[in-house]
């Protein structure tokens, strides 16, 4: 036999799969030997190497068995280059959707490591401009409860191709928080990279009242109370918003009084256009 044909077993080898997956490939129909003499012996070309190695990378793009047959059935070049293009297509989605997944994953872990860390003091911190998309106005809304606008926005998001896949913030006004209505929240919102017209607004960069709170979230009261009265004394002038980020909450943290939340009251010059 030429050298450019191989045994069975070299030929698994070669692809790196076992023998029994030729054999099946071979009962099904899909993928033939080139040649079976009359002794039963099989050998294979060298050519069938890369028809195979595109039998094993369509199957893990996830293309059953029986597709493919019908596409090596019917293959002619323009069939061919279709199918490269969808399969193109397929691979830059699920790159795009690790790449997603590797973004929240190091956000995660940035947010987590700065939760763990021991935060006593309020303090002002400069902060760079944020882009953000909210959610519509949710204060006072008698019709709708959290649960609604919750629902609302994860499907505005997915409508604009946005996976949510970190925590949701809440935004209230520093009015609601003079007045004691800790729970009104005016929107949700998240972080975005890049902008996108008519969708997302600035969190302009500047100096803004920060603090941390450890417990739960109807306790976030005590910590606002705390804030307002050290601007106060500090002769702070606090702008219209206040960000709630939930560093640390339910997926990293089993015991609610443990929760980590950020609260970012911006200063009057820090106006949310």
């Amino acid at each position: 036999m030429q050298e450019k044909f191989f045994t069975t077993g070299e030929f698994a080898k070669m692809c790196n799969v076992e023998k029994h997956v030729l054999f099946h490939y071979d009962d099904i129909g899909l993928f033939k030997p080139a040649i079976i003499q009359k002794n039963g012996y099989r050998y294979y070309s060298y050519y069938q190497y890369f028809t195979f190695s595109v039998i094993l990378n369509l199957k893990k793009l996830g293309m059953s068995l029986k597709d493919i047959k019908i596409y090596l059935e019917q293959r002619n070049p323009s069939m061919f280059l279709d199918l490269l293009e969808e399969k193109s297509q397929q691979v830059a989605e699920k790159i795009k959707y690790f790449q997603d997944i590797q973004e929240m994953i190091q956000s995660m872990k940035n947010m987590t490591k700065e939760g763990i860390k021991i935060h006593n003091n309020f303090y002002l911190e400069t902060l760079p401009q944020e882009i953000i998309l909210r959610s519509d106005n949710m204060e006072n809304s008698p019709n709708k409860t959290f649960a609604n606008f919750m629902q609302e926005y994860i499907k505005f998001c997915q409508n604009l191709g946005i996976t949510v896949q970190e925590s949701v913030g809440g935004i209230i006004s520093v009015e609601n928080l003079r007045k004691s209505n800790f729970t009104n929240l005016s929107y949700l919102y998240i972080k975005l990279k890049s902008s996108l017209p008519g969708k997302t607004v600035i969190r302009k960069p500047g100096v803004y009242l920060c603090g941390y709170f450890e417990g739960t979230y109807d306790d976030l009261s005590n910590a606002y109370e705390k804030m307002l009265k050290y601007a106060d004394e500090n002769g702070i002038s606090l702008g219209d918003y206040s960000f709630e980020e939930y560093l640390i909450s339910d997926i990293a943290q089993k015991d609610q009084k443990h929760y980590i939340t950020k609260l970012i009251i911006e200063t009057l010059e820090n106006d949310l256009t």
